[in-house]
């Protein structure tokens, strides 16, 4: 089975923390606690245990992460607030507790994470992995679903004043492992979406080595991204639900290029020419005309730089190649 734990990405930790005036140092990992200190403000509570047992990745990839993050599973902890789509994958609601202070979630599905178990360390059958920041504003709590990498289903509680954030956190996950497995909720997307498409396995070996160089290191990042790695080079290739490309060309300093197939894609080299970034709207996203399902492929050389090289060249080749390989737009 491959791999995957989620414990943090750090710009959704970041995110899920901003304003709370909190450093982020996941150095600190600590074990799952069964007793609340006394003053957290959350007590811990009792449930019938959960069905157990694997989680398929193909039901995550399509998952809506918002159906996890409900009202029902939320208003036992508090007043929840209306939950904010961000990707595929992702989730947040920020809310008050029952004492009428900050509680903010985002749960991901799918994920990269970091840290080990402890050994024994499980939730419902999977491999549990619970890390807090320092000053107790921040608690990430992850059931592991695949391996080889790690990646798996997140929830991130943060809020300004202290205590053990983990209690709720895991609260909320129990009850996400118990919705996935029982009637997971669906993401409502386009027929031509991208959800189902699994990144690595659309960029051949051949095209892949115009860009990085043979022999390159293939790594998903995330269910919906996968990144490939050389000698001082690397590439990813991402797919999400953000600003059309198009729409924002003027503030993001791109210029459109046509790849062909009907593909109008934005193009943005970075002054130094060591970076390039192609993206375009693939497909719509429903009841929102801003955002759409994206297409990202991205460019970068570490080492020194290459004479005569054109990184957007680079990036096209590959773009051209991955076009016919997606859903008809």
């Amino acid at each position: 089975m491959r791999g995957s734990l989620s414990l943090i990405a750090a710009g959704a930790a970041l995110a899920l923390v901003a304003g709370c005036g909190a450093s982020v140092d996941l150095s600190k990992s600590t074990s799952p606690r069964r007793t609340v200190p006394a003053g957290s403000g959350f007590e811990p509570t009792t449930s019938a245990p959960g069905p157990t047992g694997t989680v398929d990745p193909e039901v995550l990839r399509r998952v809506d992460p918002c159906g996890l993050l409900d009202e029902d599973t939320l208003k036992p902890l508090g007043q929840p607030a209306e939950s904010r789509l961000r990707d595929f994958s992702q989730c947040s609601n920020y809310m008050k507790d029952s004492e009428g202070k900050e509680l903010n979630f985002t749960l991901s599905v799918g994920d990269l994470t970091i840290g080990q178990p402890d050994a024994g360390s499980e939730i419902d059958g999977l491999p549990y992995v619970q890390s807090e920041l320092e000053d107790k504003s921040a608690c990430f709590a992850t059931a592991i679903t695949e391996t080889n990498p790690n990646r798996g289903i997140t929830v991130q509680v943060g809020r300004r004043d202290k205590g053990n954030l983990c209690v709720p956190g895991k609260a909320v996950l129990h009850s996400a492992l118990a919705k996935i497995r029982k009637s997971p909720p669906q993401l409502e997307l386009a027929k031509n979406t991208l959800v189902e498409l699994e990144p690595c396995t659309l960029i051949s070996e051949t095209v892949i080595a115009t860009a990085v160089g043979a022999n390159s290191r293939k790594r998903p990042s995330g269910a919906h991204a996968c990144s490939w790695n050389g000698d001082g080079v690397s590439f990813m290739l991402t797919f999400r639900i953000g600003v059309r490309p198009d729409t924002i060309a003027d503030s993001a300093g791109t210029t459109p290029i046509n790849l062909g197939d009907g593909v109008t894609a934005q193009q943005k080299p970075d002054k130094d020419g060591a970076r390039c970034r192609v993206e375009w709207a693939h497909a719509a996203f429903p009841g929102d005309d801003e955002r759409a399902e994206v297409v990202a492929l991205d460019y970068s050389r570490y080492s020194d730089k290459v004479a005569g090289e054109d990184p957007c060249a680079k990036v096209q080749t590959v773009a051209k190649s991955l076009i016919p390989r997606l859903p008809k737009r």
